[in-house]
């Protein structure tokens, strides 16, 4: 028996070392910036996720050094290579990353969003250019030439007077005839006087009626209706026009699937200072952040358009099958129990409509 207890002490530190968490090591902790998420506040991180990822860090009783990376990928390459322990940021949760990495519960609900130029409303000429405008006016002068050919052909010989046999003066005149009838359904100084011209004067009256209400109409309407609504109000709207996004974002593989090719800027502030400069017509990016940009910038002419779509979940990246996942999971359901969350939202979401976690 004295040998049993003996040998059970000398096993005892190899079994508590076995038993200790894994966590007890130091971790890295890769961090990607994004406003109000993850940014440098007075040479120091600050942000959502960090307020966040601290609390969860004392919870679980987890020591970290944080190591900021320039983009999302850099970061999942960190966390697939074991250079790092968990990745903290804006990170989306979507079926392509959960095949590199794994991912915590989630503790913010997010989505993409349209943002453009506020002073980029749609004026009456834009409403003209919409309704092609240009080929309807096409189509009609054609009308009016052939019209006029005729009529000048059919009364030369015996209106001379108001339809004179020389080519240019009687297809002015004819012209002048067609459109005066067209606009007015009248014309004082001109008139044909043979069965042919009259008749075909009738059928002009008749079309030009028709025409010139349904031009008349449809222009009124699309211009009433585009003064109160943007050009772009979704992702279909973006089609053939130069769209913005931040490099690495899921943002980029979802405007690659809808047949976009955006231009890739590095971080919100950049790829509005284009959109204001009139590089790009739209940024489509995650919705909190481009709500706190403008919450931020006050004096800006952006807006945002349309309703949130692809719609994502944030939450902290792991290696796969890390053993901090099951710990971590368990501080976040915690926390978001004792309403933690909630102040979190109150304290980076203020001044914003951001979606709140549940």
């Amino acid at each position: 028996m004295r040998n049993l207890l003996l040998l059970l002490a000398l096993c005892s530190p190899l079994l508590q070392a076995q038993d200790a968490p894994a966590t007890a090591k130091k971790l890295t902790v890769l961090i990607k910036p994004a406003k109000p998420f993850v940014f440098d506040k007075n040479g120091a991180p600050a942000g959502y996720s960090i307020d966040l990822w601290k609390r969860v860090a004392e919870e679980s009783h987890l020591t970290f050094d944080l190591k900021p990376v320039a983009t999302v990928p850099a970061l999942i390459d960190g966390l697939k290579a074991g250079q790092a322990d968990v990745g903290v940021g804006a990170l989306s949760i979507t079926a392509e990353r959960e095949t590199l990495v794994d991912f915590t519960h989630p503790f913010y609900k997010s989505g993409l969003q349209i943002l453009v130029n506020a002073g980029s409303a749609p004026s009456p000429f834009r409403a003209f250019l919409r309704l092609d405008v240009f080929k309807i006016l096409g189509i009609l002068l054609i009308a009016i030439l052939i019209n006029s050919h005729i009529l000048w052909f059919c009364e030369k010989k015996k209106n001379p007077e108001s339809f004179p046999e020389n080519y240019v003066e009687g297809i002015l005149n004819a012209m002048w005839w067609s459109v005066c009838i067209l606009v007015t359904l009248g014309c004082e100084n001109i008139a044909p006087t043979r069965i042919m011209g009259r008749l075909l004067g009738v059928v002009w009256m008749l079309a030009g009626v028709a025409l010139y209400s349904y031009v008349t109409a449809t222009l009124t309407s699309t211009m009433t209706v585009n003064t109160l609504q943007s050009d772009i109000s979704s992702v279909a709207d973006l089609q053939g026009l130069t769209v913005g996004t931040i490099e690495g974002s899921s943002s980029v593989e979802f405007l690659k699937a809808s047949k976009l090719t955006p231009t890739t800027y590095p971080d919100v502030d950049a790829a509005c200072r284009a959109l204001t400069a009139g590089d790009i017509k739209a940024v489509v990016y995650d919705a909190p952040l481009l709500k706190y940009f403008l919450s931020t910038n006050p004096g800006t002419k952006l807006q945002l358009v349309g309703d949130l779509f692809e719609k994502q979940d944030y939450g902290f990246a792991l290696p796969e099958k890390s053993p901090l996942r099951k710990d971590i999971n368990r501080a976040l359901l915690k926390l978001t129990e004792e309403g933690f969350l909630d102040e979190l939202d109150k304290k980076w979401f203020a001044t914003t409509t951001a979606p709140a976690a549940p």
